[in-house]
């Protein structure tokens, strides 16, 4: 299994470097320090949650703003990102917070989580309208990204919610959420679990419905699904880096979160299949989400650990704390500089 990820680890980075490199001309950077980040999407797709704060930061020149230079490298899911972070192929991961402590506690790679982008699950389980129900899920096709990835942790943690076996359905690993959500309309998969800005773009096509809504997936899923991560031994030798990609991120979220006309337009452009209706919605359900704290609460964190650790799977993986895995140095580092917002939820500081 190892092997398998690593060979195609290796191509896809290949791939990367070679489209870096054709849309950069082979030009001179700014002398900024610089971060080479994965996402675990191996598209350009602009998902219209709050990670879209990641392209946006840069097409708003907040990574020019705060003068650090970022290279995204696409990576198709959690495990290849888990990967490239593992193999130092990357210096940033986003990444799954059972990932995380894999590589931590599993695979004894000391990494430290810094930075969320955004708090609770904006997910949702949609199927065909002939599924009415979780347990007729049983021996349908069920579209993934790839075994481990986040889409599949959430569906296995909302089945075994339900006391459902985790693998009741015939889980499809086909990719990217774009990808996923065609299959489904053209009626080559019978489910999958997307984020509600996703399925946006089919959620009017017949014979499809929603069969979990985002805040009942939220309410029996981790609070703090994932968080940007590094490997502990990068830290100092890449703190003002990461310092500055903190500050970035940090400033664009609190600038999307108190003008969501701001977040429309620019989510209208990226996103011309999309209805202006259903972007406005998207917005709304966003507003509670944007991480303009950076959503390092140590009790969040911990709750997230505790739920990753309550399933059978981990079993075997030595348990771990908060503060063997996150560097909250980063975050205190920007409020800080920056200073406290009042906001409600996930990311209130009170």
């Amino acid at each position: 299994m190892f092997e398998t990820i690593m060979t195609t680890l290796r191509a896809a980075l290949a791939a990367s470097a070679l489209i870096a490199f054709a849309a950069t001309g082979a030009a001179v950077a700014q002398d900024y320090p610089e971060l080479t980040v994965t996402l675990a999407s191996d598209d350009n797709t602009f998902n219209p949650t709050t990670s879209s704060v990641f392209q946006l930061a840069e097409d708003f020149g907040y990574y020019d703003k705060h003068k650090v230079k970022i290279n995204f490298v696409g990576l198709d899911g959690t495990p290849l990102a888990a990967a490239a972070l593992q193999s130092g192929d990357v210096d940033v991961a986003h990444i799954t917070i059972d990932a995380a402590i894999r590589l931590d506690a599993g695979n004894d790679l000391p990494v430290r989580g810094f930075l969320s982008v955004g708090s609770g699950i904006p997910f949702l389980v949609a199927s065909r309208t002939d599924i009415t129900t979780l347990e007729e899920l049983s021996g349908r096709s069920f579209a993934i990204s790839d075994t481990g990835g986040l889409d599949h942790a959430l569906t296995q943690a909302l089945l075994r919610s339900f006391g459902l076996d985790p693998d009741l359905p015939d889980y499809v690993a086909i990719g990217a959420p774009s990808v996923r959500v065609q299959a489904l309309a053209v009626d080559r998969v019978d489910a999958t679990t997307v984020s509600f800005g996703t399925f946006a773009a089919v959620e009017d096509t017949p014979g499809l419905h929603v069969l979990v809504p985002a805040d009942v997936l939220a309410s029996r899923a981790p609070a703090q699904p994932k968080f940007l991560v590094v490997r502990e031994e990068s830290i100092e030798e890449k703190r003002d880096a990461l310092q500055r990609f903190t500050n970035a991120i940090m400033d664009a979220s609190r600038d999307f979160a108190a003008d969501p006309e701001l977040w429309i337009e620019a989510a209208a452009e990226r996103r011309p299949d999309l209805t202006r209706e259903s972007i406005e919605r998207t917005a709304q359900f966003n507003a509670t989400l944007w991480c303009v704290n950076g959503c390092m609460r140590r009790e969040t964190l911990q709750a997230s650990m505790d739920f990753t650790y309550s399933n059978p799977d981990f079993s075997d993986v030595p348990v771990i704390d908060v503060d063997s895995i996150v560097d909250f140095s980063f975050t205190d580092t920007a409020l800080g500089e920056m200073g406290m917002v009042e906001t409600t939820g996930l990311d209130s500081r009170n």
